[in-house]
Formats: C-alpha cells, sequence, structure tokens
C-alpha cells in the first residue's frame, strides 16, 4: 500500500496527512509480452460451478421519539427533513445488522451435519456430499437441487436525523442527532434451484452463501411525518430494508495459467539484513 499517494488528473500528489492511498497489487505487467516470459502454472482453486442472486425487499412501521437537544414547543413544524440509514456496527453507537442464512433443506433432505469447510473470505460452506448424482452423471450433465433457505435478519440500525424546526413563533432551529433504532427480528423462507456437478469424486462440490442489506427509512408524510410529543420529537416512518444474497454452487479443480511472473509485495525496509522465505522457491520443471 501506499500511504498519503494519489493520482488526481495527470498528476500525482503525496501527502503524509491524507487519508486516502492507492493498493500494491504485487504484481507488474510487462510492457512487453513475449513466450519467453509466460509461463504456465497450474494453480489449486475453487471454481464456480453455478450461481444464483436472490433479492427480497422488507418493510416495518417504526414509531419513536428522541430529544433534538432543546425544546420543540407545541405547534412547532418542521422543514428540510432527511434521514440516512446505515447498517452496518458503529462503535459505541450501533451493534449493526446481523443476517444469517442456514439451508434448511436440499432436495427435501435436511443437510448431514458434517463439518463445515471453509471457504474464500471465511464464508461457511454446506457439503453436497450427500445428494447423490448418479443419474445425471451416467448422462454427462449436472444434477438438479431445490434449496430450502431461512434467511434471519436481526439486530439494529443508525439512523441520523436532521432538519429545521419552525417554532410558532416564526423561529428557526435545526436539529442534527442520531437514533439507533432496534427493529423486531425477521425471517425470510426462499427456495433456490442451482445445478451441482459429481458427488462421486473424491473433490466434493459445496454450497456457499453470502447476503447483504441496506436500509432506508421511508417519511411517507414528508416533513409532516415529524410530529412534537412532550417537547420532543416523534416519528412515523416506514423501514425499508434491501437484502440481497447470492448462493454459489463451489467445487475446487486444478486450472493451468498462463502467468509472467510470481507475486512480488512491496518490501518496507529495516534493521535486518536477511529475512526467512514466506513461499518456498519456485521452480519450472
Amino acid at each position: 500500500m501506499s500511504c498519503g499517494c494519489h493520482n488526481l488528473g495527470s498528476s500525482s500528489k503525496c501527502n503524509a496527512q491524507d487519508p486516502c492511498c492507492t493498493a500494491n497489487k504485487t504484481c507488474i505487467t510487462p510492457d512487453v509480452i513475449s513466450p519467453e516470459t509466460v509461463k504456465a502454472e497450474c494453480i489449486f482453486v475453487e471454481k464456480v460451478y453455478d450461481a444464483i442472486l436472490i433479492k427480497e425487499e422488507r418493510t416495518s412501521f417504526e414509531e419513536f421519539t428522541f430529544d433534538p437537544g432543546f425544546t420543540v414547543p407545541a405547534g412547532s413544524t418542521f422543514k428540510c427533513v432527511t434521514v440516512t440509514c446505515n447498517p452496518k456496527p458503529v462503535a459505541g453507537l450501533s451493534d449493526g445488522i446481523t443476517i444469517i442464512s442456514t439451508p434448511v433443506a436440499i432436495n427435501g433432505i435436511t443437510p448431514p451435519h458434517f463439518a463445515t469447510p471453509i471457504g474464500p473470505g471465511g464464508i461457511e460452506q454446506t457439503d453436497l456430499s450427500f445428494i447423490d448424482t448418479s443419474v445425471c452423471d451416467a448422462k454427462g450433465v449436472g444434477t438438479k437441487i431445490i434449496v430450502q433457505n431461512k434467511i434471519e435478519v436481526m439486530g439494529e440500525v443508525l439512523l441520523t436525523i436532521s432538519g429545521t424546526v419552525v417554532e410558532p413563533s416564526g423561529t428557526k432551529k435545526t436539529f442534527s442527532t442520531q437514533y439507533t433504532l432496534d427493529f423486531t427480528d425477521f425471517e425470510i423462507d426462499k427456495f433456490a434451484q442451482l445445478c451441482i456437478p459429481s458427488t462421486f469424486a473424491a473433490q466434493k462440490p459445496s454450497l456457499a452463501e453470502f447476503c447483504a442489506t441496506n436500509c432506508t427509512l421511508i417519511l411517507p408524510l414528508g416533513d409532516n411525518s415529524l410530529s412534537v410529543e412532550s417537547g420532543d420529537i416523534k416519528v412515523n416512518g416506514l423501514l425499508l430494508f434491501c437484502i440481497i444474497c447470492e448462493k454459489k454452487v463451489k467445487v475446487p479443480v486444478q486450472l493451468c495459467v498462463l502467468a509472467t511472473d510470481f507475486c512480488q509485495p512491496e518490501e518496507v525496509g529495516g534493521l535486518c539484513v536477511e529475512f526467512p522465505q514466506l513461499f518456498p522457491p519456485q521452480v519450472d520443471l
């Protein structure tokens, strides 16, 4: 990583106080690629055999009251109200949202409790070796699976609410506050159809899924969705969750790839003259 350096137009500026940076890709693209510089390497990776996106919307009516930092007189109105919703954890303010996706059944069978393999990014995977693929294996095609999934959404969101209070006297006061909204947990049942390869090889296919959501607090009546209650501000809103999940059938494979070199991360200097190797020497046979 190069700290404090980033491109601005055609020039590059470096500033130690700049919070921005450019990443080190650890690879250099040769100016000229020739057969002498390109080598074939065999790598052991996971291939995405099949995948599907699942999208879901959920809404809930939310009513809450917050202190804007001053007493709001009865009869006040509100102008220029804006609300942002943050589903991510914020230290000291909100624990954020947790999404747990669990395959309840696959082809009507409850997945056995095998040791759950961990895939790229630390994603837990479901071993699919219990699926009989012999019929479709004989035809040289994949086997269809129907996955019944339970998606659990729980936690809290952080709302940032800003606007202007117009008091009966005509006095205008602005406010901006953060409010942690603890919503009611909910579950979503979804079905998905996917295709898997043979389960009779040594390396078995697996099912992985990851989800994300954003949130929006909709004010159905605009600024009139806010009212005065005992000197505080009361909000009536519609909390909208936009949830997206991707299911992947993955299988380990060995691939031949063309490479120009091995990765070489940027080195940081110090007092040591020599360091141990992180990887064994690369020997081309």
